[in-house]
């Protein structure tokens, strides 16, 4: 008989999420921005079309790398269970790698930095997956109906805004007080303590950690059957296609639209999460009452709402200065960020027990490696799109088209991926759920 978590071990595996969203968080927001900006030797160190090329890249070698990641979980037989080794392993690994990102080899322009870029990025896109693709595959097992599985999906969306406001707001005063490299260092090292909390589960006593059997092939081919999981990674990909979008453009919108300091992005960072994670105890209620479908539908719509206003960001509306209509704008769209930060997770552990029925296993890292293999190609095109925006209509203060149009194409994206999951059969996937009785407490 399997235990069933009690609330210490649901802070021990839900705090990893503040570590490795800290770490990635920062290079999402300050990779591309120190490339093309590079604040330490005073010129750029890349094009932005490069730089989003490489990333590109990046994503397609990591994008291949998922599904084998999860194959090797799924079918892993460990002393430690099927999750917890490797991320042992991977963690260490993932932050010595993110920290060499920030040290390029030569200063100035040059091939080579282009070349060590496209290395390590490629490097630490896989060290992310060997953690987070078994990480993730831990929450269907640890949390087994749909009610807990938005609790424990909430939870873990409380300490990922936390890594993500710690790396956002914190970030910026770090820099201000140690420089650049201080920051990755510190807030690299933080992360790192954070990721190793969940080795203190005991993952044989809450999950079955049964061994899969299936090969690459005919794990992936059984996985896209899944006609729920389908409908539900066409919005969410779309989703995250037009989110990694305004991800990128945020340093931008604080420095060049708004004129103001890098260290004065962690005010409207703090003012879009905070507002997130004011939400997230209605997003819990309405999910269970009204149903995670619905509750994502709402939220992605009032984005497609919010996101157009980015446009206008550095101009005075609505009687409100630049600085305070920007606050205002960031504002908002935390409301909408709380349900994409809560509910995803615990759609696909729900879609997860739909496998069963298709080949008799319980494979929940495929579900989330076949995901990632997915997102990551979308958000490695989206990165290649905001170089293309920032390259062509331009990223300055005297040309900032670029920027100023990151918001509405986000929002089109959206859009799209809003009206793809009202597609999603929400009551069919619920009604392969199976409580195992658990024991303990």
């Amino acid at each position: 008989m399997l235990k069933k978590l009690s609330f210490s071990g649901k802070i021990l595996y839900t705090s990893s999420s503040a570590g490795w969203a800290m770490i990635d968080r920062i290079m999402i927001t300050w990779l591309m921005y120190y490339y093309i900006t590079s604040p330490a030797v005073g010129e750029p160190l890349l094009m932005p079309v490069v730089f989003g090329t490489i990333m590109l890249l990046g994503r397609v070698v990591d994008a291949v790398a998922d599904p084998m990641v999860a194959l090797w979980s799924d079918n892993f037989n460990g002393r430690l269970g099927r999750r917890i080794p490797f991320m042992l392993v991977g963690g260490v690994l993932y932050f010595l790698v993110f920290v060499a990102l920030f040290y390029p080899p030569v200063a100035g322009k040059s091939v080579i930095n282009a070349v060590y870029l496209a290395l390590m990025i490629g490097l630490y896109f896989i060290l992310f997956t060997v953690y987070v693709c078994p990480y993730l595959a831990l929450l269907p097992e640890l949390a087994r109906t749909s009610r807990d599985r938005v609790d424990l999906a909430t939870l873990r969306a409380v300490f990922t805004l936390l890594g993500v406001a710690i790396a956002l707001v914190g970030s910026g005063l770090l820099i201000a007080f140690l420089g650049f490299k201080g920051m990755i260092w510190s807030l690299g090292f933080l992360g790192l303590l954070f990721m190793y909390l969940p080795a203190f589960i005991k993952e044989k006593d809450y999950a079955q950690s049964l061994p899969a059997t299936l090969g690459l092939t005919q794990a992936v081919m059984t996985t896209f059957k899944n006609r729920a999981f389908r409908i539900y990674l066409l919005g969410n990909a779309t989703f995250w296609f037009g989110f990694n979008i305004i991800t990128l453009g945020l340093p931008f919108y604080v420095t060049v639209l708004l004129g103001l300091q890098e260290e004065q992005t962690s005010i409207f960072f703090a003012v879009t999460f905070g507002m997130a994670v004011l939400t997230f105890p209605l997003i819990n209620i309405l999910a269970k009452k009204m149903g995670p479908k619905l509750v994502m539908v709402i939220s992605m719509f009032l984005f497609v709402m919010v996101l157009p206003f980015f446009y206008f960001l550095g101009g005075s509306y609505l009687g409100l200065s630049p600085y305070n209509f920007g606050l205002l704008i960031m504002g908002f769209a935390g409301i909408p960020l709380a349900s994409l930060f809560v509910l995803p997770d615990a759609i696909v552990a729900s879609i997860t027990d739909v496998e069963e029925s298709l080949s008799g296993q319980r494979r929940e890292a495929m579900y989330f490696g076949a995901q990632g293999f997915v997102l990551k190609i979308v958000m490695g095109l989206s990165s290649f799109v905001t170089g293309i925006l920032m390259q062509f209509f331009g990223q300055t203060a005297a040309s900032p088209l670029g920027i100023q149009l990151t918001g509405p194409v986000a929002a089109v994206f959206i859009l799209l991926g809003g009206l793809a999951f009202m597609k999603y059969p929400e009551k069919e996937v619920l009604s392969y759920e199976k409580i195992i009785p658990p024991v303990g407490g």
